[in-house]
Formats: C-alpha cells, sequence, structure tokens
C-alpha cells in the first residue's frame, strides 16, 4: 500500500495521503477543485443544501461552528485509541486550580490568560472529567476482543481523495485507520448507549451507512481491498460499554445510492451557486399533514375517549 507524503500543496493526483493534518483535510481548497466528504454529504441528505453550505469551508462567509464538548471529547478518544501520534502536541489536561491557587473559575484573570494561551498555543483543553473518560474507554476497547484482534489496527491518519467520475468532483474519506491485513473498514463512534435499539437510532439519525458506502468507494477507487465496514461503538460514560456492528451489504449498496444522489446535488448547487433549503424551490405554498403514527394515536385515543364516555 503506497502512501504519498503530504507536500502541504493542493491535491491534484487522487491517493492515499499521510501527513495531512486534520484541519487541513477539512479546508475547503485542500483540492485543486471543489470537494466534499461524508460529512458534507450527509448534511446534505438530512437537512438541505443550505445547511451544509452555510457552514461549508467552501463559503467564504460560513458561520463558524463552535467546538462542542461531545466533539472534542470524541476526536480526543479517536486520537487516542487509534493511536495517533502526537497527542500531548494537541491536548493538554486543565489543572484543578486556577494558576493562582484559587479555585477555578472562567472569570477568574488567570484561567482567562490561561486559556487563551493553550489556544495560541494550538492546543485543546481537556478537563480531569474527560480524560478519566478517554481513559475508561481505552481500557473497556482495549478489554474488547474484536480490538485485540485488530479490528482497528492498522494505517492511522491517512487520507484518501479521488474524483467522482460523473461529475469530476473530488471525493474525500479519512478512515480510522486503513487495515493491511484486509478490506475490512471499521469507524469509532463514542456514544451514550450501545443497546441495540440505540446504535440503531444513531445510523439512522447520522447515515451512517452513507459514510460506509464512501469508504468502500474511495478504497476500490484507489485500489485497496474493500470488504465490510463496521462501528466499533464505545460509551462516554461508565461503564464505558463496547459493541462492534457490521453494516450489512444492502444497507451499505443504499447508502451508496444516497451518496450518489447527493453527489450530483453538491455539483448541480456549487456550479449554480444556489444552494436552496428545504422549501425555497416552491413557488407556491405546500400541503403539510400527520404522520401516520400521529394519527393513528389520535385515533386510539378518540375510540378510548369514546368508550369511556359510554
Amino acid at each position: 500500500m503506497n502512501s504519498i507524503q503530504w507536500d502541504g500543496q493542493r491535491i491534484s493526483k487522487p491517493g492515499i495521503y499521510a501527513g495531512i493534518p486534520l484541519d487541513d483535510y477539512h479546508r475547503g481548497d485542500i483540492c485543486d477543485g471543489p470537494s466534499v466528504s461524508s460529512s458534507g454529504l450527509r448534511t446534505i441528505w438530512n437537512k438541505s443544501p443550505a445547511h451544509f453550505w452555510d457552514q461549508s469551508p467552501l463559503n467564504p462567509m460560513r458561520c463558524e461552528q463552535i467546538d462542542k464538548k461531545h466533539f472534542i471529547l470524541g476526536r480526543a478518544a479517536h486520537h487516542l485509541v487509534c493511536g495517533e501520534f502526537g497527542f500531548g502536541d494537541r491536548y493538554i489536561i486543565r489543572p484543578e486550580k486556577a494558576p493562582d491557587g484559587r479555585a477555578w473559575h472562567g472569570s477568574n484573570g488567570t484561567v482567562i490568560k490561561w486559556l487563551d494561551e493553550q489556544r495560541a498555543a494550538g492546543l485543546t483543553v481537556l478537563t480531569q472529567e474527560d480524560a478519566e473518560a478517554i481513559r475508561g474507554m481505552a481500557i473497556s476497547l482495549g478489554n474488547n476482543g474484536m480490538m485485540r484482534n485488530g479490528i482497528l489496527s492498522g494505517l492511522v491518519e491517512r487520507s484518501m481523495f479521488w474524483r467522482d467520475k460523473g461529475t469530476g468532483v473530488w471525493l474525500k474519506s479519512r478512515p480510522d485507520v486503513i487495515s493491511t491485513a484486509s478490506g475490512d473498514f471499521a469507524d469509532l463512534k463514542t456514544t451514550n448507549s450501545v443497546l441495540y435499539a440505540d446504535t440503531q437510532y444513531s445510523i439512522d439519525s447520522f447515515c451512517y451507512q452513507m459514510q460506509g458506502a464512501l469508504v468502500m468507494e474511495g478504497a476500490q477507487a484507489l485500489g485497496l481491498e474493500a470488504s465490510t465496514f463496521s462501528l466499533v461503538w464505545v460509551e462516554k460514560t461508565r461503564p464505558y460499554c463496547v459493541r462492534v456492528q457490521t453494516l450489512i451489504d444492502e444497507d451499505l449498496a443504499l447508502g451508496a445510492k444516497m451518496n450518489r444522489a447527493m453527489i450530483d446535488t453538491f455539483h448541480a448547487c456549487f456550479t449554480a451557486k444556489h444552494w436552496p433549503g428545504p422549501g425555497d424551490d416552491r413557488a407556491d405554498a405546500e400541503f403539510v399533514q400527520l404522520s401516520d403514527r400521529a394519527r393513528e394515536r389520535i385515533q386510539n385515543r378518540l375510540q378510548f375517549q369514546l368508550r369511556e364516555a359510554a
């Protein structure tokens, strides 16, 4: 498996690249043409082109996203568990007390100065609770049989870039690891619960079948073996339970069709410089109706009320 060491220039050749920091991977100008990742395609699908464009790195007027706590925790856990280098170069654990020895408080001048210094150094601050959670997740994952068998072992910090044959749009994917021993890909997901119904709800909500399908497409486009895509779930709180689930081929095939539709939508919107919201393309008002589930609940309650009245 040959990786191309990134030279800091815009990507102009399909391949598997090493040495691209995550922030650069997400840049709007990382390629010599418009590019989109799975998160972008899923935003267009789940919300609208307008929602995607509002926060897209391709948009010079984009709304800057606030780094939410669960995103920070998830990225830090990925970094440590997947064996990426330089954890200490990106993260720092917040002291228990303020630099002046008093209790930690956001309005304390020494706290404000310390936080500004960490941001200036490019460091993400973790709390003691974050560090404890990351350690707990790492221990639980280390005790999992599939983890011990290497489901998240392979090349880390690799980015895949390739051109879509239909539109010429650059597609990009950054798997947690690229296995050197098989065509089995896996992605680590931090979650609140690994109960089957809850992981199924997460897949439904975040369209992880689209993510898996894009990883598989990229691997195949770049000459890699691609057999399966699994999700390695780990709970963010005690007891940090772990569950590994492999997406079925039928769902990955459906994800590929969803990706195809959203790539075409992205290309059409980028070409036309028009990013419509959910109802922007209608010239008149539309009818709206209750969902079948709500209608059923109402009918059941009305029947119950009628029986009570009788």
